[in-house]
């Protein structure tokens, strides 16, 4: 399968936030994560189906259901509608297949409670001339892309044995800030 690059969304339209979740609360996250309910096989692109990765719904937890989003709503520059919620999951040899989201807009929350870059597990993107960039996964980083821009999830390297786990949000943009409705 090919992958036209197109649409109007350039890398300058993502939004990294350094640290949005202090220490107590990566704990929080981390102690969600540790429970036993990860189940492999979901997939980013029907078209991939071999592109499998961990995934966990989180729905029912404090933290993902009001906590998060409390703080999505300070950060981001206009007001959405949550269309989904999950945390995802990736170990060495589990990269994940490049795709587009379907809504308006992408949050990720990385959520390992510690990284190191030499591990690896990258998120990539790829703009519609062809130009890319990438964001580790710091602990309680964020970012936030227009969905229409190519991205996946790199594996992590051999040197780390866990899973790099990450919070996607799935957004519908409601309106600006500015009170200004979205077509």
């Amino acid at each position: 399968m090919t992958f036209q690059l197109e649409g109007s969304a350039k890398l300058t339209d993502i939004q990294s936030f350094d640290t949005i979740l202090d220490r107590d609360e990566m704990l929080e996250v981390d102690r969600i994560a540790s429970r036993p309910r990860w189940q492999f096989g979901a997939t980013s692109d029907h078209n991939f189906p071999h592109k499998k990765f961990w995934k966990m719904d989180v729905k029912g937890t404090a933290m993902f259901d009001t906590y998060i989003p409390e703080k999505m709503e300070i950060l981001l520059p206009f007001k959405f509608e949550i269309l989904d919620y999950y945390m995802n999951g990736h170990t060495h040899g589990l990269d994940g297949s490049i795709h587009r989201d379907a809504s308006d807009y992408t949050f990720l929350l990385f959520c390992n409670p510690q990284w190191d870059l030499m591990w690896g597990g990258k998120t990539i993107f790829v703009q519609d001339d062809g130009r890319f960039d990438s964001v580790f996964p710091k602990p309680g980083s964020a970012v936030c892309f227009p969905s229409e821009i190519l991205h996946w999830a790199e594996d992590t390297t051999r040197d780390f044995y866990g899973l790099r786990v990450s919070a996607a949000y799935k957004l519908k943009k409601t309106e600006t800030i500015d009170g200004n409705k979205d077509p």
